[in-house]
C-alpha cells in the first residue's frame, strides 16, 4: 500500500516536502535505477573491451603476418634463389658444354674423313 502524499494546510500536494522526504519506496526505486545504470555500463564496457581487444588482436595478427612475409622474402633471397640459380647454372653449363663438344667433334670427324 502506497504512503499518502504530504499535503499543505489548504489541501494541495506539498512538493517541497515530497522532494525532501526519503521513503523506503524511493530508496528502492533509486537502488533499482543505480543497478540498471551499472548493468548498462557493464554491457557497454564489455562491448568496448571486446572491440578494443579485437582491434589489438587485429594489429597483432597483422604484425605477425608482416614479420612472416619478411622472413619468407629473406629465405627466398638468401637460400632458395641462390640454390635454384646454382642448379639452373649447372644444368645450363652441362647442356652448353655437351652441345659444344658435339658440335666440335662433328666438324673434326668430317675433317678427318675428308682428309
Amino acid at each position: 500500500m502506497a504512503a499518502p502524499l504530504p499535503t499543505t494546510a489548504d489541501g494541495y500536494i506539498d512538493t517541497a516536502a515530497q522532494e525532501t522526504k526519503d521513503t523506503l519506496e524511493q530508496r528502492i526505486w533509486d537502488i533499482d535505477e543505480q543497478l540498471s545504470d551499472v548493468d548498462s555500463i557493464d554491457d557497454d564496457s564489455d562491448f568496448s573491451e571486446f572491440s578494443t581487444t579485437s582491434s589489438t588482436d587485429t594489429r597483432d595478427i597483422q604484425r605477425e603476418w608482416d614479420e612472416n612475409m619478411e622472413q619468407g622474402r629473406q629465405l627466398f633471397a638468401m637460400v632458395i634463389f641462390p640454390f635454384v640459380g646454382r642448379w639452373i647454372g649447372k644444368k645450363m653449363s652441362y647442356w652448353v658444354w655437351t652441345r659444344f663438344l658435339q658440335h666440335h667433334y662433328k666438324f673434326r670427324s668430317f675433317g678427318a674423313i675428308g682428309a
